[in-house]
């Protein structure tokens, strides 16, 4: 695994998960200029209106300036994002065994 590729955990609550969706795939472009690997997405069992997305970039500085753009703004506005997303960090430590 490269060292420098920079994972991201970002929860946030949605309207509606369908158009929050299109929106997303729609700004996929968008996540590849900030050095996007690929994004996976999940929703909460308990709560179908919270989406948590796992996303892999080339480096975290580039992922943080995606987070902080004016573009990532008006994306999270247009797909019915309610209140600022949770955006964490990581950076991998090691594997496990299962």
């Amino acid at each position: 695994m490269d060292a420098t590729l920079a994972h991201v955990i970002v929860r946030l609550k949605v309207g509606d998960c369908g158009v929050w969706k299109k929106v997303f795939e729609e700004a996929g472009q968008l996540r590849k200029t900030y050095g996007s690997k690929g994004v996976r997405f999940f929703r909460n069992l308990e709560d179908a209106n919270e989406v948590v997305i796992l996303g892999e970039y080339s480096s975290s500085d580039r992922a943080r300036e995606l987070f902080q753009s004016e573009e990532f703004r008006e994306a999270t506005k247009r797909a019915g994002v309610s209140g600022p997303p949770q955006v964490t960090f990581l950076d991998e430590a090691g594997q496990l065994p299962a």
